[in-house]
């Protein structure tokens, strides 16, 4: 069945298995061809204890127990089997604007308490005037040096930031323009993670 609006669900980021993020988000639509969600301002992130396979903590993790979505809430947009999901910016108080973001990430997977994806970490901004540009292939490069990336996933990864950036420049984004003026429902505040939320 599908999520109706408003309903929260867990966004779990997890690499071979093992959770590294938990985000209690909002579902903004739920359809065959398309998953909204909602990461609202304040929102507690939670990192399960020991998840972290590398050295240091998450980056997201500044080693508090109350490390929470700073800045404006994010629009998320998923389509099924898409190895990229489209982030909505916004900026300043009068919650202008800023920007698509493509976020190259696993394919969404629902489970029982809501979906499962990981980051690929290389990202593409694309800017309201239609010009875009790769994010973090520095940090991505030192990723698959460490081995959180085998080659074969790696350019994998790669060749579905060149998919996306060719559909840009042909002019063939698939999610409506609509979304940049989107705005949450009032009642759409931080969320709090619910118990049971670090179980793997």
């Amino acid at each position: 069945m599908p999520w109706v609006p408003g309903e929260v669900i867990l966004w779990k980021e997890v690499w071979r298995g093992n959770p590294l993020l938990v985000m209690p988000v909002r579902v903004v639509v739920d359809r065959p061809d398309l998953l909204a969600l909602y990461l609202a301002e304040g929102t507690l992130l939670g990192f399960p204890p020991e998840s972290w396979p590398w050295e240091g903590r998450h980056p997201w993790d500044d080693g508090s127990a109350d490390v929470r979505w700073q800045g404006h809430g994010v629009l998320t947009l998923h389509r099924p089997g898409a190895a990229h999901a489209i982030w909505v910016l916004w900026r300043g108080e009068e919650r202008t604007f800023a920007g698509w973001y493509a976020n190259l990430a696993a394919p969404i997977r629902r489970t029982d308490r809501g979906i499962e994806t990981l980051d690929h970490q290389l990202d593409i901004c694309i800017w309201p005037d239609g010009t875009w540009n790769f994010k973090d292939e520095e940090l991505f490069e030192k990723e698959v040096e460490r081995g959180q990336w085998t080659e074969p996933e790696a350019a994998a990864i790669r060749a579905e930031g060149a998919r996306v950036v060719a559909s840009i420049e042909a002019g063939q984004q698939w999610w409506d323009d609509a979304w940049a003026s989107w705005q949450p429902h009032s009642s759409w505040t931080a969320l709090e993670l619910p118990p049971g939320w670090d179980t793997r």
